[in-house]
């Protein structure tokens, strides 16, 4: 497995979205509380002009607040329904709830976490995306095998389950067929012509 600690986020960064086109924007000194991971990805992610999520949007570090529970919202899902936050007690840590529940202590440290959510983005935002439902796991295996997958931490959002593999000049995510054997599985990379190779899969029926 890929340790999530290998991942260079300014290089992954480049490979999926290009050079940075702008100098980084100083976050202003009233987020100075904020810890550390959380402001390196802000003034990081500035660089860039280009939309980098799309299924969560980040509050702007200038207007996270903390809550009457002490907790402080830094993300939420793109239907609203699922909230991500920091604790200033607790810096490193993450929390989550679907909306309406408890937080939850995310199995991540802030720091994997928003490597986590940024590669997973880009099977969102990738150039070049095809997807194909129930997949057999012998066929899953044939599809994975230029890849690797990364030891990211079980997410409940946006269901449990979800794996993502690495590798190739392309990106995987894998979960359970909702009913059914087998696997959905989408595949992304910057252009198709690197997804040449899937066509020669057989079995197998893919939408872009």
């Amino acid at each position: 497995m890929i340790d999530p600690k290998r991942i260079d986020l300014p290089d992954f960064l480049v490979t999926w979205y290009g050079a940075p086109s702008r100098s980084a924007t100083p976050l202003p000194d009233s987020c100075d509380w904020l810890p550390d991971p959380l402001k390196e990805w802000h003034t990081l992610t500035s660089r860039w002009e280009k939309r980098l999520t799309f299924t969560t949007t980040m509050i702007p570090p200038e207007r996270i607040r903390i809550a009457e529970d002490g907790k402080a919202i830094f993300m939420v899902d793109a239907t609203g329904d699922w909230h991500w936050c920091i604790d200033p007690d607790d810096p490193d840590g993450v929390f989550d709830a679907e909306r309406y529940e408890p937080w939850g202590r995310n199995p991540e440290q802030l720091t994997e976490f928003l490597v986590h959510n940024t590669v997973r983005e880009v099977v969102y935002g990738a150039g070049a995306r095809v997807r194909a439902l129930a997949v057999p796991e012998e066929t899953l295996t044939e599809i994975l095998a230029p890849m690797e997958e990364v030891a990211f931490g079980a997410w409940e959002w946006p269901a449990p389950g979800y794996r993502i593999f690495m590798g190739g000049a392309a990106l995987a995510e894998t979960v359970k067929a909702d009913s059914g054997p087998g696997w959905d599985v989408e595949v992304v990379a910057s252009e198709f012509g690197r997804l040449s190779h899937l066509e020669g899969i057989s079995g197998v029926h893919w939408r872009r």
